[in-house]
C-alpha cells in the first residue's frame, strides 16, 4: 500500500503545477459551494482521489486501498457528488496550455473537431438524456444509452480544449457553433464532412476562426455549379473559388441569428485523389475559408488536411488506454463529472508527453501515451521524469476490418491477414 499510496501524491505533485488547491477552494466559493476540510482534504482533495481512480482503473472500495487512505465507500461517493460541476469543466480549461499554441500553420493554430460515441449505464435518467443507438442487429430496446462527445482539441499535443456531452440522435454540426469561442481568434480548424454547413462556416468567419473540412459528394461544385453554389474562379489546378448562398433557416438557428448572417460567402474549394497501390483511384474533396492560394498552396492545404486522422489516435488513448469506453455512473449529472474527470486525467498525461518530447527532443505526439501514464502512476513523488518511449516514424498499411473473434460491429478475420492488408493510401493534386 506504501508504493501505490505515493501515486495519489504523484498525482496531485502533477495537478498542483496547473492549478493549485486555493484555485480549486476559490472556483467552488465562486458558484456558491460550501465546503468543509474533512479527511479528503477539501474540493482539491477530492479532485485527486477522483484522478487517481481513473488512472488506477479500480472501483470505490478499492480507491481506499489504492489511495491509502481509511475512509468508507459512501463517503467517498457523496464527495463526488458534492463537487459542482463547473469546477470540471474549469478544471479541463486550466490544465490545457495556456503559452503559444503548440501546433501553428502559417500564423494559424490548428485545432480537430470530431465527435465519438461512448455507453453509459442503462438507467430511466440516462436513456431520456441520451437515447439508444440501434445498429440494425440489435432493437433499442435491448441497447444502452450511447452518448456522443463532440471535442475540440490541439493537432500537435492531442489536449481536449472543451467537450460537449450529446444525445446520440443529435447531428455534431448543430452544436459546432459553441466551439468557436474556445478556439480563440487566428484559429484553423480541421473537421470531418459531417460538420459541412453555410450557417456553420459563415459563423466561424464572424468569430475569426478558418475553416478546412471535407466535402460530401452532393456539396461538391462541378462545372459551372448550380443552384446555391457556383463557381466563380479557377486558381489553379484542381482549385476554384465557389460561392455558396444561404437557402432556408435551419431549426437550430434563431431568427435573430438567420438575419444576422451574409446572403452569401466565398469559398476555396480543392479536389484531390486518393491513391492505393493495385487499387482504384477516388476523388476527394475539401472546401476551406483560405482563399488566398499564393499564401496556402493547394498542396500543402492538402497535406495539412491528411493530419485530421490523427484525431482518433487521441481518441484511441482516451478511450482505450483510460478506459472511457463505458462509465459508471447511473445519473445524468455524476456521467457529466466522469467525462470531464476523465478528460483533465488525459490533458494531464498530455502534459507529461510534452516535458518528455521537449527532453527528449522528439515530437509530443510520438511519445507513448500509455507509458506516460504508467509513469504518472507508479513513480515516485518528486521524482525527476525519465526517459519515455518513443513510437517510431511509420507509414502504416491499412489493417482489414475484421477480428479474430468477431463481434456484432465486425465480421470475422477469416483469412491471413496479409492477404487482406491493403497498403497506405496517399493524396495528391
Amino acid at each position: 500500500m506504501a508504493t501505490i499510496g505515493r501515486a495519489l501524491s504523484k498525482v496531485k505533485g502533477q495537478l498542483s503545477k496547473h492549478i493549485t488547491d486555493e484555485q480549486v477552494e476559490d472556483l467552488c466559493r465562486q458558484n456558491n459551494h460550501k465546503f468543509r476540510k474533512r479527511k479528503l482534504g477539501g474540493p482539491a482533495g477530492v479532485v485527486h482521489l477522483m484522478l487517481l481512480q481513473l488512472l488506477a482503473a479500480v472501483s470505490l472500495s478499492g480507491l481506499r486501498h489504492v489511495a491509502g487512505i481509511s475512509v468508507t465507500r459512501q463517503s467517498i461517493n457523496d464527495a463526488y457528488k458534492a463537487l459542482p460541476l463547473v469546477v470540471w469543466r474549469a478544471l479541463v480549461r486550466r490544465v490545457c496550455p495556456q503559452g503559444p499554441a503548440l501546433s501553428v500553420w502559417h500564423g494559424l493554430k490548428v485545432m480537430l473537431v470530431d465527435a465519438m460515441g461512448i455507453v453509459v449505464e442503462d438507467t430511466r435518467a440516462l436513456s431520456n438524456k441520451y437515447g439508444k443507438a440501434s445498429n440494425g442487429k440489435v432493437s433499442t430496446r435491448h441497447a444502452r444509452p450511447t452518448p456522443k462527445l463532440l471535442a475540440l482539441l490541439d493537432l500537435a499535443g492531442g489536449f481536449i480544449h472543451q467537450v460537449i456531452p450529446l444525445p446520440w440522435s443529435r447531428q455534431e454540426r448543430v452544436c459546432l457553433t459553441r466551439l468557436f469561442k474556445a478556439c480563440g481568434q487566428a484559429a484553423l480548424i480541421l473537421a470531418d464532412r459531417g460538420l459541412v454547413g453555410f450557417c456553420q462556416i459563415v459563423m466561424a468567419q464572424a468569430a475569426d476562426v478558418h475553416c478546412l473540412m471535407r466535402l460530401p459528394r452532393w456539396l461538391v461544385v462541378s462545372g459551372r455549379g448550380k443552384g446555391n453554389r457556383r463557381r466563380l474562379k479557377k486558381l489553379g489546378k484542381q482549385d476554384m473559388l465557389v460561392s455558396w448562398r444561404r437557402v432556408r433557416r435551419p431549426t437550430w438557428l434563431s431568427l435573430r441569428q438567420w438575419k444576422a448572417l451574409p446572403e452569401q460567402t466565398v469559398l476555396r474549394q480543392i479536389s484531390f485523389r486518393i491513391t492505393r497501390k493495385g487499387f482504384r483511384t477516388h476523388w476527394a474533396w475539401v472546401i476551406t475559408t483560405l482563399t488566398d492560394p499564393v499564401l496556402y498552396p493547394a498542396q500543402e492545404i492538402v497535406a495539412l488536411y491528411e493530419k485530421r486522422w490523427q484525431v482518433e489516435v487521441y481518441f484511441r488513448d482516451l478511450k482505450r488506454t483510460l478506459k472511457l469506453k463505458q462509465t459508471r455512473s447511473k445519473s445524468v449529472e455524476g456521467v457529466q463529472k466522469e467525462i470531464l474527470a476523465f478528460v483533465v486525467l488525459y490533458n494531464l498525461v498530455r502534459q507529461v508527453m510534452l516535458q518528455a518530447a521537449q527532453r527528449q527532443g522528439v515530437d509530443a505526439d510520438r511519445i507513448s501515451f500509455a507509458d506516460a501514464a504508467r509513469w504518472l502512476l507508479w513513480s515516485e513523488p518528486g521524482a525527476e521524469l525519465i526517459d519515455l518511449v518513443v513510437n517510431p516514424k511509420r507509414k502504416r498499411d491499412t489493417q482489414p476490418r475484421m477480428l479474430k473473434h468477431g463481434r456484432r460491429k465486425y465480421s470475422r478475420l477469416n483469412k491471413p491477414r496479409a492477404l487482406l492488408t491493403k497498403p497506405a493510401c496517399e493524396a495528391k493534386l
